[in-house]
C-alpha cells in the first residue's frame, strides 16, 4: 500500500496496453451513457456519484502530493485548465448553469481527451497516481457528456464565442500568476517535458498561437452536435445528441 501511494517510479509507456486499455474504458462508460441515455435521466444519483468523485479524486490528488512532500506552489496550485474543469464541473453539476456547460463542454471535454491522449505522467501502470490521473480527466469527459447526451444541453454561437473570451481571460490571469511566482501553469511559459503536440508548434511563444487555433478548431468540431438551432429555440432542453 505505502509503494502504490508512494511518489512512484517512471514506468508510464504513452499508448502501451494500459494506456489504451485505460483509454477504451473510458470511451465505453460514454457509450454506455448514450445506450442508457433515458432510463440515467431519471436516476438523479448520478450527479452526486460524479459531484462526490470529482472532489474525492482532486482531493486524493492534493493529499497524495502532500503525504510523500513533494507538494510546492510551483506544481500543485488548482491552475492548470484540468484542474480548473474539476472544480467547475463540480459547479456545475450542483447549479445545471447552461452557460457554465459552455465552458465544462468545449474546454473541459477536449482539454481533457488531450490529457487522456497526452497524459503529463509518468507513474507506471495502476500507481495511485496513474489511477487518478485517468480517472480525474475521465470524471471530466462522463461530465461532459451527461449534459450532452443525456440532459440535452445545448450551447448557442453567442456562448461558444464569450466561452473562448473568458478562456483568453483566465489565462491571461494564469499568466500573470505564472511571471508572479515564476511558474508554468497552463504551459504558457514553457513546454511540458513530456511529448506533447506542442512539440509540433513551434518555439515559445509561437506556440501559443497554435494552441489557440488548435483549440478553435477542436472546438468547433465538438459544438457541432451541440448547437443551439434558433428554429428549436423554444425547446432549449431538446439536443441532437441523444435524439
Amino acid at each position: 500500500m505505502k509503494q502504490w501511494f508512494s511518489e512512484g517510479e517512471s514506468g508510464f509507456v504513452m499508448f502501451g496496453g494500459e494506456h489504451i486499455f485505460t483509454l477504451l474504458v473510458i470511451v465505453l462508460i460514454v457509450i454506455m451513457m448514450y445506450l442508457f441515455r433515458f432510463r440515467i435521466k431519471e436516476m438523479h444519483s448520478i450527479k452526486y456519484v460524479l459531484l462526490i468523485s470529482l472532489a474525492l479524486s482532486e482531493a486524493g490528488y492534493q493529499c497524495w502530493a502532500l503525504y510523500n512532500e513533494i507538494w510546492t506552489v510551483k506544481l500543485y496550485l488548482p491552475l492548470q485548465l484540468c484542474s480548473l474543469n474539476i472544480l467547475l464541473c463540480m459547479i456545475l453539476l450542483l447549479t445545471d448553469n447552461k452557460k457554465l456547460f459552455a465552458f465544462v463542454y468545449l474546454f473541459g471535454f477536449t482539454g481533457a481527451l488531450q490529457g487522456l491522449l497526452t497524459p503529463e505522467l509518468y507513474q507506471h501502470a495502476w500507481h495511485f497516481r496513474f489511477i487518478q490521473y485517468f480517472f480525474a480527466h475521465g470524471l471530466i469527459v462522463w461530465t461532459a457528456m451527461y449534459y450532452a447526451i443525456v440532459k440535452s444541453f445545448r450551447i448557442s454561437w453567442g456562448r461558444f464565442f464569450k466561452s473562448f473570451l473568458w478562456l483568453n481571460l483566465y489565462a491571461a490571469c494564469v499568466y500573470v500568476i505564472n511571471f508572479l511566482l515564476n511558474t508554468n501553469y497552463m504551459f504558457l511559459m514553457s513546454k511540458p517535458g513530456n511529448a506533447s503536440i506542442m512539440d509540433l508548434l513551434g518555439p515559445h511563444p509561437w506556440y501559443i498561437i497554435g494552441l489557440e487555433l488548435i483549440a478553435f478548431f477542436m472546438c468547433l468540431i465538438v459544438f457541432i452536435p451541440v448547437i443551439e438551432k434558433p428554429s428549436n429555440s423554444i425547446n432549449k432542453d431538446h439536443s441532437p445528441i441523444g435524439a
